[in-house]
């Protein structure tokens, strides 16, 4: 199995066991739908790799580690590796890639001296069309305020922001800023600009748990 894959893959399964654990009291319909979400979740990463060996070994790691809880779900993905003419599994393409950067709107004379953004999408929402046009609407609302800077979409998963993992980011729009720097100030017109996207998580703000980034503020969307 690819890195990028595995990796990819733990970072799934780590996000939607926490998620499940954070049900609580919830109740066990709850608990049903997290779980199947997590399956949905797992097979979506599984069939993020280029590679098609990759993503037929991967599923087949899921099957036999029964690392998908529902049996007939398990058994449908046993057409991809099993018997002598196995099907070809689906290649479900992410709109971005782990560790890429892309630049939205760029650095300019107009906007050199106003805040940036890093945009951020949740690693288990990457392959979600569902999220990709949620990123192009607030992409547009923040663009057309023209009150911010440079914006760079970026995948929020992994190691590189064990600060804040996903787990208590899920189902929310969240705002990460340097407590006390005059960026802080930005965050009534970012909520402004953010108002009238529909489909949006709720909003929250988060003072920046990591090193301070003066003139950044980064917008981190994990939909439900």
């Amino acid at each position: 199995m690819a890195g990028d894959a595995s990796k990819g893959l733990w970072v799934t399964l780590v996000s939607g066991f926490l998620a499940i654990a954070g049900i609580g009291a919830k109740g066990l319909a709850d608990l049903h739908l997290e779980r199947a979400r997590l399956d949905s979740q797992l097979i979506i990463s599984a069939l993020g790799s280029s590679s098609e060996e990759s993503r037929r070994e991967t599923l087949r790691l899921l099957v036999d580690a029964r690392l998908i809880a529902d049996e007939q779900t398990r058994e449908g993905l046993k057409q991809y590796f099993e018997g002598t003419s196995p099907r070809t599994p689906p290649q479900v393409a992410s709109f971005i890639q782990s560790g890429e950067r892309v630049t939205l709107t760029p650095t300019t004379e107009a906007n050199a001296n106003k805040t940036d953004i890093d945009l951020f999408v949740c690693g288990s929402a990457k392959n979600s069309e569902s999220a990709e046009a949620l990123i192009d609407r607030v992409h547009q609302a923040l663009n057309e305020s023209g009150e911010f800077g440079r914006i760079a979409l970026k995948v929020w998963e992994g190691n590189l922001y064990q600060e804040a993992p996903e787990s208590i980011l899920q189902g929310f729009s969240t705002m990460i800023v340097d407590a006390g720097h005059a960026e802080s100030g930005q965050v009534p017109l970012m909520e402004s600009a953010l108002s009238h996207v529909s489909e949006l998580p709720p909003v929250k703000v988060l003072n920046n748990p990591g090193p301070s980034t003066p003139w950044l503020i980064s917008l981190v969307l994990c939909p439900g």
